[in-house]
């Protein structure tokens, strides 16, 4: 070999090196994920609510990725290729290879923007009826070009008026501020879609007053949600970028409060109660809340849910104290908790049994007048529903626990509380039976209890069961006494001990839903999309489907009172997106 070859040899490879190093560093530049942008910056400052979407790529892959999507998808006959869906989504948004709505779907920000609430009230021959609706815009930014978002707003705005009103729709073009606007109208009333865009952001509304607000927050001309102090100062708590973020404003709240009293109007219970209630609500939560922000994340093969109350300084702080957990929290109500139920709600509270009176003393100089004295009167109000005068109070005769337990059967949940004097609490519990009446309680023994029962209502029964109060129907008492003397407890759940274990050590409130039917429902709905399945809940009935949801996560959350809100974190096999499932749809009436 003489030397020009070998001179040869060793440029050929510093050019093939030099152009390998050139090639990854365009692929890099070239399949880097677009920018993300902060999407408060486009929603109006007065808007309701806001949910976020970071990435329907990575929101795909989260999905794909859950327990509940490797143990259910191969009994409803999904196709494992979907679990690609999101890889090949990100792949195409990335480049910049594909159709215009692959491109903008692998980069898109999605934010859904609740601007206002309309409320229709009536009566039918059935009863009186609430419609709620929503003004809401979806804002999508594309991260592509003007023109790119121009031309699918274009072409594709009279498809999606169509699929959703029908051929008949009829449209119009507007303008706004240099934006046009392709306003599509059916029959009916609210019977609307408004689209737009700009720059390469893309607007479809059910409303024009709504394009035209978040149109004017985009371009600049009004305040948006990116200035609100509760949301800079408070979303770092949950996480930064999460798949999926919502923002229920104050302004939010305040708005659902005035729709309260429609809300519960109509609903099976005392009428006093219902305003004692509801001015409690209307008072105390205008004062109180700041907003609610909310996260949504994918972790160890589910989902991972935060939410974030935030209260105003003074209403947090006075929350702190009475709702502080005991130390050292045994849960003895579950050996007496059926195995066979839809929900259990556990509260492990200093001396619980004064609860009511400690939470009036603590939120009333926090609150004006008015408020401090709806909340008297709910708490006069709560403790006559139990027999207790103003001046009353059962103390320390109760523990630090009170269980809450939906047991499936359409009944008001049953409670049991932990019993540190009997004999304080027995003349407490003939007061409540002999409420309404004044007739005292038929006594049934059961087993090792004995079960009374009030003259006048056979829902109202109450036992002493072990060291614990048993509150509820006569039915349900029966079998919180069966599952003691049986020793078949949830005691016995070795995943529940488990997750009790390692609670956080601040958890005041843990919630427990064994039922995981909403997994099955959304990944049915799934099916029934891609067309792999007719949607029949009967699918899920099967066999393989029933272990396929044995094998889930239940859902378990943990609530701490903190100096800034109340704050939630919960673990469930799907969570929210569940939400997804009843969108789109099943054979389910």
């Amino acid at each position: 070999m003489n030397l020009r070859d070998s001179l040869t040899r060793k440029n050929i490879i510093i050019g093939s090196v030099v152009l390998l190093g050139v090639l990854v560093v365009a692929g890099f530049f070239v399949l880097r994920r677009p920018t993300r942008v902060a999407m408060e910056r486009y929603i109006p400052a007065d808007a309701l609510a806001f949910i976020e979407i970071d990435s329907f790529a990575d929101l795909v892959d989260g999905l794909t990725s859950t327990k509940a999507w490797r143990e259910l998808a191969p009994v409803l006959g999904l196709s494992s290729q979907l679990r690609q869906v999101g890889l090949v989504a990100d792949l195409i948004g990335r480049s910049g290879l594909g159709p215009d709505e692959a491109v903008v779907a692998g980069r898109a920000q999605c934010a859904i923007v609740i601007t206002g609430i309309e409320s229709d009230t009536g009566e039918t021959e059935e009863g009186p009826y609430l419609h709620l609706k929503p003004v809401f815009a979806l804002i999508v930014e594309t991260h592509t070009t003007t023109e790119r978002a121009a031309r699918l707003v274009r072409e594709r705005a009279g498809i999606i008026a169509q699929r959703i009103y029908g051929e008949s729709v009829a449209e119009r073009a507007d303008d706004y501020r240099g934006s046009p606007l392709r306003v599509f109208e059916a029959t009916g009333p609210g019977h609307q879609l408004v689209a737009s865009s700009y720059g390469s952001v893309i607007l479809i509304a059910n409303r024009a007053e709504a394009t035209k607000q978040c149109l004017d927050a985009i371009a600049g001309r009004a305040p948006t949600l990116a200035d609100d102090a509760t949301l800079k100062m408070m979303r770092p708590e949950l996480k930064l970028d999460p798949p999926v973020f919502a923002h229920l404003t104050a302004a939010g709240i305040e708005k659902l409060v005035d729709l309260w009293p429609l809300l519960i109007a109509g609903r099976e219970a005392d009428p006093s109660s219902i305003n004692v209630f509801t001015d409690l609500v209307e008072h105390l939560s205008k004062q109180a809340g700041a907003g609610l922000l909310y996260s949504l994340e994918f972790e160890d093969g589910g989902v991972t849910e935060k939410y974030l109350t935030v209260l105003r300084p003074q209403i947090a702080q006075a929350l702190v104290e009475p709702l502080k957990p005991a130390a050292a929290a045994r849960f003895q109500s579950l050996p007496f908790i059926p195995r066979e139920i839809e929900s259990m709600t556990l509260l492990n509270v200093e001396s619980a049994g004064e609860l009511p009176e400690r939470l009036l003393k603590q939120l009333s100089p926090a609150v004006d007048l008015v408020a401090g004295v709806a909340l008297r009167e709910f708490v006069i109000d709560f403790k006559k529903e139990y027999g207790l005068a103003p001046s009353e109070s059962i103390g320390d005769a109760i523990g630090n626990e009170i269980t809450l337990v939906n047991l499936g059967d359409d009944q008001p949940r049953a409670m049991l509380l932990k019993v540190n004097d009997r004999r304080r609490l027995e003349p407490v519990v003939a007061k409540y039976l002999s409420r309404k009446t004044g007739s005292p309680p038929r006594s049934e023994p059961y087993n090792e209890a004995e079960i009374l029962i009030a003259a006048d209502d056979d829902r109202r029964a109450a036992a002493f069961v072990g060291d614990f109060l048993v509150l509820g129907t006569r039915d349900q008492i029966v079998k919180v006494v069966e599952t003691h003397v049986r020793r078949d407890g949830q005691d016995g759940n070795e995943q529940l001990k488990q997750i009790l274990a390692g609670r956080p050590a601040n958890a005041s409130i843990i919630y427990y839903r064994v039922s995981v039917e909403d997994a099955g429902k959304l990944l049915l709905a799934i099916s029934k999309l891609t067309r792999v399945t007719d949607g029949s809940p009967e699918l899920l009935d099967r066999d393989s489907a029933r272990k396929a949801l044995d094998n889930l996560r239940r859902s378990i959350s943990f609530t701490e009172f903190r100096d800034y809100g109340v704050y939630t974190k919960a673990h469930s096999a799907v969570g929210n997106l569940s939400l997804i499932g009843s969108w789109i749809g099943t054979g389910e009436e």
